[in-house]
């Protein structure tokens, strides 16, 4: 018996998908079959990796949008046109939501930890994957078909759990990451919402935090 590919055929909206894991999770989507939507931060980027996918998986569907979700005053309404550019695209709601983006963390000693490095972070890892499920939740089955084969994933990370120094300002961020998903699955079912702690992994945003060494 074949093992069904539950993936074939599936909208598939990736928020920070044009590296790392998310530009990962968007190539293994790929070659499932499903119709593919990414962010990425900068114009340049989102073109070069989409034509990368796109010479990885002839004839495939996917398409991008660029989003920036550092600034706290747009962020709901960058991720309402991020949400609508998808379903627009993919030509339906969307199966699946992927929330990958984050900015390269900087790790401060704690005794010079301040309030405005202790919170910025927060805006695109936190704020912005509650407001994804403020949306979809303001708009029953627009966004997501709300069944129980449509998902959110949500990221953290092992800091949160094994803190290297210096992170005290960072950890709380995926923590509360999890926190909410936890909090997302009763708000949002049937669909299901679940978080991934990665360690650690080669991709760009760790050559940049090694100084391009992995």
């Amino acid at each position: 018996m074949a093992h069904p590919n539950f993936l074939l055929n599936s909208r598939v909206l990736i928020i920070g998908g044009s590296s790392g894991i998310g530009l990962a999770v968007a190539s293994g989507a790929l070659a499932s079959g499903s119709r593919v939507h990414i962010t990425s931060l900068t114009a340049e980027k989102l073109s070069t990796k989409i034509r990368q996918l796109q010479s990885l998986y002839p004839g495939s569907h996917i398409g991008g949008r660029v989003a920036n979700l550092s600034d706290v005053e747009t962020l709901e309404e960058t991720l309402q046109s991020v949400l609508t550019a998808a379903v627009t695209e993919t030509e339906g709601p969307l199966d699946h939501i992927v929330y990958t983006a984050g900015e390269l963390p900087e790790t401060t000693p704690l005794a010079q930890t301040t309030t405005a490095t202790a919170l910025a972070p927060f805006t695109v890892r936190y704020l912005g994957s509650l407001l994804v499920g403020k949306v979809i939740a303001a708009s029953p089955g627009r966004y997501l078909k709300p069944e129980p084969s449509s998902s959110i994933t949500l990221t953290s990370g092992l800091g949160v759990h094994r803190p290297p120094p210096g992170f005290s300002g960072m950890a709380p961020i995926g923590a509360a990451v999890e926190a909410l998903s936890r909090a997302l699955a009763v708000d949002l079912a049937p669909i299901r919402v679940n978080v991934i702690i990665p360690g650690v992994a080669r991709t760009e945003l760790l050559e940049r935090m090694n100084g391009g060494k992995c």
